[in-house]
């Protein structure tokens, strides 16, 4: 299996034959949205270019609608009949953005030999679930592959503990910039989530992405490689790749 994170949360997973594109945000530095007022997102360039990036994509993996993980330039882009999987709630919206194949994942949907299932998550604590809405994560496997939980935009809550410990995943994939809304939050992992997350995980190695691209993140990598260090983090289940890095398990 290998992972190689474009931006952000957008990753490429390609397991078993299988190319996955995750939560694509294709927009061009500043071409976003600003979410607290101090920026506008995203705040980096894509490290490859968009035809690049889609080469050979199998089916895009849609976590929930928010710009930052769908934005109008990947509805854009993305070729119409491309398979689009996501969870049931999201499946008449995105459908109505033009798509053709629209399948909701729940429980169990194959691609190839590949197996994916959503996960629940918790958008960040309860004082801002209203305007945040839900997400969802994915479990994804195949024969002779690394068993794989990418959790999404969720915080260190009950759901992702007990995928962790029911599950049993081989890589964990977590979002670690501690995003703030409204002066509220985090909306994902902080950085005492991902350590913790790195020891509820056991053999697991954890992977953080959604850093140093959002204008209302407070961690960043250089952060998080700090919070490890001086928790005696192994630097080996840890792993804070740079934007177009390529991870293989």
């Amino acid at each position: 299996m290998q992972i190689r994170l474009i931006r952000s949360a957008t990753l490429v997973v390609e397991m078993a034959d299988v190319r996955l594109l995750i939560d694509p945000w294709l927009a061009a530095k500043g071409e976003g949205r600003s979410y607290s007022g101090r920026a506008t997102s995203p705040l980096v360039d894509l490290p490859l270019s968009v035809d690049e990036l889609l080469h050979g994509i199998d089916a895009v993996l849609v976590s929930h609608l928010h710009s930052d993980h769908f934005d109008d330039a990947a509805q854009r882009a993305l070729p119409k009949s491309m398979p689009i999987l996501c969870h049931g709630r999201d499946q008449a919206a995105i459908a109505k953005m033009g798509f053709e194949d629209v399948r909701a994942i729940g429980q169990g949907l194959t691609l190839g030999s590949v197996r994916i299932r959503t996960t629940d998550g918790k958008h960040g604590p309860p004082e801002v679930l209203d305007d945040m809405g839900e997400v969802s994560g994915f479990l994804i496997e195949a024969p002779g592959e690394p068993r794989l939980y990418w959790a999404g935009d969720t915080i260190l809550c009950p759901e992702v503990k007990a995928i962790l410990a029911d599950e049993r995943p081989d890589v964990v994939v977590v979002h670690g910039c501690s995003a703030l809304w409204k002066g509220k939050g985090p909306l994902v992992m902080d950085g005492p989530m991902v350590l913790e997350t790195v020891r509820l995980s056991g053999h697991a190695k954890v992977v953080v992405t959604h850093l140093d691209a959002v204008d209302h993140a407070t961690v960043s990598r250089a952060d998080l490689r700090q919070m490890a260090a001086t928790a005696s983090i192994d630097q080996s289940r840890l792993l804070v790749p740079e934007d177009g890095g390529i991870l293989s398990f």
